[in-house]
């Protein structure tokens, strides 16, 4: 009998411990620390101003966009069906990173930012790459980097008194490097504003450079930049 008493208080003691310690291991994940990016919800594109998804949030529906975003983003978070488009200079310009639906980025590697100014989010990775979204039916617009990206001029042409053609003069604050014709004629470009100018290439000689109505072209890397008019036009054979 002393025996069957004694193996009585073992077997209350070992179940008493075994249930302080799963009462331990039930209170343990409430207490662990929040996985970063967790806070950011279904169908938000996240901002964070502090590396690994830290600091204040700043949340984006799909679709949403800002060409010259002017806090600090150190770090992302995609749960849109979207691409989170994001750029180091602002009006989609200068270098860029994607961000796939479902992921995240950082934007601080080794103590080094890298600076975000614009972003945007689109429906395939390609049209990050691009910016020519941005110039509407029926205008005429030229942009500073190539594929539509960086600042973009929209041309209201006037009517030139000699040739009475519609057509803008300009200097190098606009320097186009690739353009979007989304008007109902053709436009000559010319390397000097009074609409002349003319270039080389092998052995032959050219005096504009034609983009043809609903086209969108990057300018060859020649020229790049060079352009200082432009007209409208209704056949090519009118570029002066």
């Amino acid at each position: 009998m002393t025996d069957f008493r004694f193996d009585l208080r073992r077997g209350a003691l070992i179940t008493a411990v075994l249930a302080l310690l799963s009462s331990v291991f039930l209170v343990l994940p409430a207490s662990a620390d929040t996985e970063p990016f967790d806070d950011c919800p279904q169908g938000q594109f996240c901002l964070y101003d502090g590396s690994g998804g830290t600091g204040t949030r700043l949340d984006v529906a799909e679709g949403g966009k800002d060409e010259d975003h002017p806090g600090t983003i150190l770090s992302v978070q995609n749960n849109t069906r979207m691409w989170g488009c994001v750029y180091t200079a602002d009006r989609y310009g200068g270098s860029l990173q994607t961000v796939k639906p479902g992921n995240d980025d950082e934007y601080v590697t080794d103590g080094v930012r890298w600076t975000v100014a614009s972003y945007k989010l689109v429906p395939t990775r390609a049209l990050c790459f691009t910016g020519y979204e941005r110039c509407e039916n029926g205008k005429a617009c030229t942009f500073a980097e190539r594929n539509g990206r960086g600042a973009m001029t929209v041309h209201v042409p006037a009517v030139d008194p000699a040739t009475q053609n519609l057509g803008n003069s300009y200097g190098t604050e606009v320097a186009p490097k690739s353009v979007w014709n989304r008007t109902a004629k053709h436009l000559c470009f010319y390397l000097r504003p009074d609409y002349t100018g003319t270039w080389t290439e092998g052995t032959k000689t050219y005096g504009a450079y034609v983009v043809l109505r609903g086209d969108s072209i990057t300018v060859p890397a020649s020229l790049a930049g060079a352009f200082r008019s432009h007209e409208l036009v209704n056949g090519t054979s009118e570029c002066q």
